[in-house]
């Protein structure tokens, strides 16, 4: 009979598909980076949140509601146990959601072409899959969908790519950097 067995390890080494724990979530290592270790959580956060209030998605992921508020203290404290290790993204966030080219092999057209390529434990649709609260849940990605003034792109329960309206209030699942 062959089994797998998960080991806990001390090591300065991060390598793709390392898992660790973040407050009550676990984050697994989706590459790695010039700038650090690029980790994904497994779960989306307890609470959801709208890409923006005012349902448009007018100034894209940049100027939305939801990158305001995964900088806020709120959603930050979630992470203090790591903040030491934790390094910005090239414009200053600590926290960002994926670009749907980290999740797909190919956007569909009416989605937002980002130019990223998929990380690979991506290519297993399960792994494009998280609960929120122990409930699968849909989840936003950056990019906006190109055919509509309200919708940005998001991952649906069953791991593919979807619209939804921007004021929809749904699961997030940030990216961080770790050195």
């Amino acid at each position: 009979m062959k089994i797998e067995r998960m080991t806990e390890i001390e090591t300065p080494f991060i390598k793709v598909g390392d898992r660790i724990h973040v407050d009550h979530y676990t984050a697994t290592c989706q590459e790695i980076t010039p700038k650090g270790a690029l980790f994904f959580l497994d779960q989306y956060l307890d609470k959801a949140f709208p890409m923006n209030w005012n349902d448009t998605n007018e100034g894209g992921y940049e100027k939305s509601d939801l990158r305001k508020a995964l900088q806020s203290d709120e959603v930050l404290n979630v992470f203090a146990d790591i903040r030491d290790y934790m390094v910005p993204f090239d414009n200053g966030d600590l926290l960002r959601i994926p670009f749907a080219g980290e999740l797909f092999e190919k956007l569909p057209s009416w989605c937002e072409q980002d130019g990223h390529e998929q990380w690979p434990l991506m290519q297993d649709r399960r792994n494009r899959l998280a609960s929120r609260c122990g409930d699968y849940d849909w989840g936003w990605l950056q990019n906006k969908d190109k055919s509509s003034s309200t919708d940005f792109c998001l991952v649906n329960g069953n791991g593919f790519a979807y619209g939804w309206y921007a004021s929809s209030v749904i699961g997030v699942r940030p990216a961080f950097l770790i050195a």
